[in-house]
């Protein structure tokens, strides 16, 4: 009943917030996390998928090819993938944005809402080329800069949104940026529990986010860091309150890690892997990236094979997938995604034999 007698933008609002609860994500991952591993992440059940952190200049003024044989979204400037998406995960794909200022994070956005479900700000990446261009982990020291970043979407996009953060050393100078973040009306709070100056090897500081959760009852708080099987995540909510775990690394390992039932052999994912790769016409250099990260022995014959490779077909070899990279593979690649010396040996072929994607601008 109360619900009911609630205006309808708080209705919205309030159903943004729950989709960020009781959740197991995907998290942001430079190169890795582009649209094969949010497809397969989302196939093993992870509830949402944060994309690779784009940054806003790149994807403003990109144009949106629809490829009609595989239904594959992707904008393109200057001949290069910027970002890709399918219509098949349109509920579960976050855009990561990565930002240092309110009116270029607002075009950036106006450029591809159509095609994903909510926007995150990137406050918490410690790399060079984001603290030096005023991104990532350098607007937790800007927190005016973050906020109007975080204000003109919420109050221009029609989708929800978020933003990802570090903890500082000192916990009040943490409490005091979240509760700023939270008063923009953000509908989900990121924590990587490690500080700007931790690397991954390090220990995460899972009892920090006790503090951001308690201060913040009513937001859902999602907890990243060392989320490594399945176990972790009722863990790691049963230890700080954080509405919802998402993992990068273990992804990286092995994407079947968000199946309840358990992972599944290394070889098996990295197939499907490959056949989403392919499917979807991923760029190759990114596929055959990500693929090397999944393999746990890199001193293997397979190994050297596979970091050989210089092209689909010779991959799929590789990986056991000849006969599937022949019935549906090679029909299916397009020339952006293949590396320059091997589009020479197919562009004949593609010109008779597919049809022109539909070019629409973005």
């Amino acid at each position: 009943m109360a619900a009911q007698s609630m205006p309808a933008e708080d209705i919205k609002r309030t159903e943004w917030r729950d989709r960020y609860r009781n959740g197991f994500f995907l998290a942001p991952m430079v190169r890795v996390g582009t649209l094969p591993m949010r497809l397969l992440a989302q196939q093993y059940g992870a509830d949402l998928a944060w994309g690779p952190e784009i940054v806003d200049i790149s994807i403003v003024g990109s144009e949106r090819i629809v490829d009609e044989k595989t239904g594959v979204i992707s904008y393109v400037k200057n001949d290069k993938d910027i970002f890709t998406t399918h219509p098949s995960e349109k509920q579960q794909v976050v855009f990561q944005l990565g930002s240092a200022g309110p009116e270029v994070a607002l075009a950036a956005a106006k450029t591809v809402e159509q095609d994903v479900s909510g926007f995150d700000l990137n406050c918490g990446c410690p790399k060079k080329f984001s603290i030096q261009g005023g991104m990532g982990a350098a607007l937790m020291s800007d927190p005016d800069r973050l906020c109007s970043i975080l204000d003109i979407l919420v109050k221009n996009i029609d989708l929800p949104i978020t933003c990802k953060i570090r903890v500082f050393d000192d916990v009040e100078k943490t409490l005091d940026l979240v509760r700023r973040v939270a008063a923009t009306g953000v509908s989900a709070l990121t924590v990587h529990c490690r500080t700007r100056d931790m690397r991954p090897r390090e220990k995460a500081l899972w009892d920090r986010l006790k503090d951001i959760v308690n201060e913040l009852p009513d937001l859902p708080i999602i907890l990243n860091g060392d989320i490594y099987e399945y176990a972790d995540v009722q863990r790691a909510r049963d230890e700080t309150g954080a509405s919802s775990v998402m993992t990068a690394r273990g992804a990286i390992a092995n994407p079947s890690i968000f199946r309840a039932e358990g992972m599944l052999p290394t070889m098996t994912v990295a197939q499907e892997y490959l056949k989403y790769a392919v499917r979807t016409s991923n760029v190759f250099a990114n596929t055959k990236y990500t693929l090397l990260q999944m393999y746990p022995d890199t001193k293997t014959d397979q190994f050297a094979l596979l970091r050989s490779t210089r092209g689909y077909k010779g991959m799929c070899e590789v990986m056991g997938l000849a006969e599937f990279y022949q019935s549906e593979g090679a029909e299916l690649i397009h020339s952006r995604a293949e590396p320059p010396d091997t589009k020479t040996k197919r562009c004949v072929a593609e010109e008779t034999t597919k049809p022109s994607p539909k070019r629409v601008k973005a």
